[in-house]
């Protein structure tokens, strides 16, 4: 599922193509996604120009010219596609508008666990008013954070993809973030020490910054508007690397199932 890095790298993908043009056409080929895409969704974006694209957590918004706002998730397989010409309609493409300036985008999805919605209140939409504190903003709350953190009972990989306490990490991310903090993911949120969690803080940012520069991850179908793979599962430390060598200490990395998903770690470098 794409994360914070890959939805960064989509919206400035979008804002880098997009921004100040004009919706001339939009076609939605098939609405049926995680939600329906909205039945009247082409008559009220029509004729709007693009405003702004911003992420916020897993999600981008991009503000329109009359003060609507679409709201995208991607899902597990949801892509977004560029191109300057008049493109043929794919398998598994469910939406596409063409811009003036002779501009496509086309929303494709394969397995239709993402969704595109409408609104002009995007803070009343339950999953965007529920989300917690930005990763980039975590260091601003670090103390709050931390009082936060030591009253939880669960472990501190599944409060990493808790999204109402700290939005866009998912199972990949929290992984590596784990990694580079020294952290075991099932240690509990109440055994933390205050020097662990602001390490922790400080690798979130860290991490999250440098897969932003990457362009993220593309281990499945994930590429940018620009039909770009990104390359930071070339530096993947312990995801998806069960049985091989940790790069710094020689030990084997171990996979555990842990709510469902599987954690990655170092049998000696996490503690």
């Amino acid at each position: 599922m794409p994360e914070l890095p890959e939805v960064e790298t989509v919206c400035r993908g979008l804002s880098k193509n997009i921004i100040g043009l004009t919706i001339k056409k939009l076609i939605v080929y098939n609405n049926k996604l995680r939600y329906s895409i909205p039945n009247d969704l082409r008559k009220k974006v029509l004729h709007s120009k693009i405003k702004a694209i911003i992420r916020r957590g897993k999600y981008g918004l991009i503000m329109l010219s009359n003060d609507k706002i679409i709201i995208f998730h991607l899902g597990m397989t949801g892509i977004f596609k560029i191109a300057f010409k008049d493109t043929e309609k794919v398998k598994h493409d469910h939406l596409m508008i063409e811009f003036d300036q002779n501009v496509w985008l086309t929303y494709n999805d394969v397995r239709k666990f993402g969704y595109i919605e409408l609104t002009q209140k995007p803070f009343d939409i339950f999953n965007l008013k529920n989300l917690g504190y930005e990763p980039f903003m975590s260091s601003y709350y670090s103390d709050f954070l931390f009082y936060k953190i030591r009253k939880r009972t669960g472990t501190i990989k599944d409060i990493l993809l808790d999204q109402k306490f700290i939005c866009g990490i998912g199972n990949i991310y929290a992984s590596e973030i784990l990694f580079a903090a020294n952290i075991i993911p099932f240690k509990k949120g109440i055994n933390i020490k205050k020097h662990e969690f602001f390490k922790l803080l400080k690798e979130i940012e860290n991490i999250l910054r440098i897969a932003i520069r990457q362009g993220g991850s593309s281990i499945k179908n994930y590429a940018n508007p620009d039909n770009e793979l990104g390359y930071f599962q070339t530096r993947f430390q312990v995801y998806n690397r069960e049985g091989l060598s940790c790069y710094n200490c020689k030990s084997l990395i171990a996979r555990v199932k842990q709510s469902g998903r599987s954690s990655f770690f170092c049998i000696k470098c996490q503690t």
